[in-house]
């Protein structure tokens, strides 16, 4: 038996009112932060970040270079440097502002999309930063880091406050400050963050944010949100590396 606010319920009582409860995740608004355990996506996507940056910088040297998204590189056929380059940094302070930025805007985007979803975003958002690095940028430069991924997921929160009907004020405020220093401070790939932050608004308004009861229905329209999106995403790859480089 399982003691319970008025009298006892035995366990098969308590697990079949348990399914039947409604799940209640972090809204925009409610005040209410989950907890690290409640996010896996971002916390393996940091653990994965972390463990790569350790093995750039010790055992494996060249690996910045293998890996780093390079418009060139990408044309004659390393694609896979278009997500590699998402999960490395060049130094101790890129990573841990990246890091710490993953943080806080995945604890608020995760819980609402889910895990599955979430994640899709991330790449997704980070393969629009790549897009954005190979149009805009010199085709032998390389760029490395996950501020583009992370820009996308600022965007979806954006949409999803919106949805919500909360105060954007301040995530507002928060992207256009890092968008201004993407602009001033020297080193910093302002075509990544754009490109992720378009991508990933575009992504959060087809996955219809803030809705409930999300069905079958809803599932496929998901995922043709990703497809679709990709599919534009990859066809603008056909064009030729610094196509719009703007210096």
């Amino acid at each position: 038996m399982v003691q319970a606010p008025v009298g006892w319920h035995c366990h098969q009582c308590v697990r079949k009112n348990a399914k039947k409860s409604p799940v209640i995740r972090y809204r925009p608004g409610t005040g209410a932060l989950p907890t690290l355990s409640q996010v896996p996506m971002t916390m393996g996507l940091i653990a994965i970040c972390v463990a790569l940056y350790i093995a750039s910088t010790a055992d494996y040297p060249n690996l910045l270079d293998d890996t780093a998204m390079q418009g060139l590189a990408v044309q004659n056929g390393q694609w896979y440097r278009v997500f590699t380059s998402i999960f490395f940094h060049l130094n101790i302070l890129h990573i841990g502002l990246n890091m710490v930025s993953l943080l806080i805007i995945g604890r608020l985007v995760e819980p609402i999309l889910g895990k599955w979803r979430y994640l899709a975003l991330f790449l997704v958002s980070g393969l629009g930063g790549s897009l954005a690095v190979f149009l805009f940028t010199n085709p032998l430069e390389p760029t490395v880091g996950a501020s583009g991924a992370i820009f996308g997921l600022f965007g979806a929160y954006f949409v999803l406050a919106r949805r919500a009907r909360a105060d954007t004020s301040g995530i507002g405020v928060l992207i256009a400050i890092n968008l201004f220093y993407s602009f001033v401070i020297p080193d910093i790939s302002w075509q990544d963050h754009i490109g992720g932050l378009v991508t990933g608004i575009v992504l959060a308004a087809g996955f219809g944010l803030g809705r409930r009861g999300r069905g079958r229905g809803e599932l496929v329209t998901d995922i043709a949100a990703v497809a679709g999106v990709c599919v534009v995403l990859g066809l603008l790859f056909l064009l030729p590396p610094g196509a719009v480089n703007l210096g």
